[in-house]
């Protein structure tokens, strides 16, 4: 089992739920935050919510998965971002889920 997690603007939440549509995971929860940019880096790990500076109207979204569903996500969101000319590229990750309670 893998925890995808998804960082995009508030405006992106449907592209990005059709994204994990395609992706074949029909469920996910989605909670609001707020990104903060304070200055521009160069290193795109510290551009995580945008190429310019201020606060963004965002979302997190979670959903635990399979690998190959992960994997099917993240590269529709490459897709995605690569096809897609915006200031604010949709972010995601899979981290592997150890244990859990889950029967």
């Amino acid at each position: 089992m893998k925890l995808l997690i998804v960082a995009a603007i508030k405006e992106d939440t449907e592209i990005v739920s059709t994204i994990l549509k395609k992706a074949a995971i029909p469920v996910f929860s989605i909670t609001d935050t707020m990104g903060v940019k304070n200055s521009i880096d160069t290193n795109m790990l510290d551009d995580w919510f945008s190429r310019g500076v201020g606060k963004y109207d965002s979302v997190f979204i979670f959903s635990f998965t399979s690998e190959s569903n992960a994997d099917k996500a993240l590269k529709e969101i490459e897709v995605h971002n690569t096809t897609q000319s915006t200031q604010f590229p949709i972010r995601a990750f899979v981290l592997a889920v150890e244990k859990s309670l889950f029967n």
